[in-house]
């Protein structure tokens, strides 16, 4: 099976909410396959860019995933749900993450700017509470790993997110109290630490990565920057919500 094979049964499995059983690739899939089937199939879903995620920002999730560095990838229009708006629970769906978003001013980063905290910071218009939703399109053990999550959309299903916050730069990302609730109870504390350390070191790595391969973050986009806390499994019948000290509320209910 082809590149091309996998991106088109990925694709359905997003519009159907239906895992694929993807075939197992001889010799197995290295990074560089992987983004090229992403690629591929976020070309074949088709919609608008509104962004991009950055998952596995951590030694935990990247040994959990047998992989060295993060992963990436854009977030099509499609996947943009209001906050308090409901998902079907479908197979595809899987779990709920807190993550801050950038929102960006201009695009960034500029033709000849240094990558840095400091443009970064200068090319942010507001940051938000948010929830990545992310989903496995399918449910092949060979894929539940890194690579097969790169290739398979970096994982995202859907994104949530809460109220700008303009006047963000003195806040601290890193140590803010971050709570996972469901209906509710708080089911997980976090903090921005497993984002890098900082969720501006997300940023700035994802700015390094699109660099690499000729691209950038546009103005108006958003950034995903990696969860805080670990992963919260989506239930249907239930409200998922999650708190940010300095950031506010942001929620998503599952039908």
């Amino acid at each position: 099976m082809n590149f091309d094979d996998i991106a088109e049964q990925l694709v359905a499995a997003r519009r159907d909410g239906v895992q694929a059983d993807l075939p197992v690739v001889e010799g197995g899939l290295s990074t560089e396959d992987a983004m090229a089937i992403q690629n591929k199939a976020n070309a074949a879903y088709g919609g608008k860019r509104i962004g991009w995620k950055v998952g596995a920002t951590n030694e935990a999730a990247q040994k959990a995933f047998a992989i060295s560095a993060p992963f990436f990838g854009p977030m099509p229009d499609s996947a943009l749900v209001e906050n308090g708006g409901a998902i079907e629970k479908k197979p595809t769906v899987a779990a709920c993450e807190p993550e801050y978003a950038f929102k960006m001013a201009r695009a960034w980063p500029a033709e000849g700017e240094a990558v840095s905290a400091e443009t970064a910071t200068s090319a942010v218009a507001s940051v938000h509470a948010a929830i990545e939703v992310i989903g496995r399109r399918t449910g092949t053990a060979a894929y539940q790993n890194g690579t097969g999550i790169t290739l398979d959309f970096a994982g995202n299903s859907q994104f949530i997110v809460g109220d700008e916050v303009a006047d963000w730069a003195s806040e601290n990302l890193a140590d803010g109290v971050v709570e996972s609730m469901v209906d509710g109870e708080v089911v997980q504390t976090g903090n921005g630490q497993p984002v890098m350390g900082d969720p501006i070191n997300s940023l700035v790595w994802l700015g390094e990565q699109l660099v690499a391969q000729g691209d950038r973050i546009e103005a108006g986009e958003w950034v995903s920057t990696g969860t805080c806390t670990p992963p919260v499994p989506a239930q249907a019948g239930t409200t998922y919500s999650a708190k940010f000290a300095d950031f506010g509320n942001v929620s998503v209910r599952f039908t």
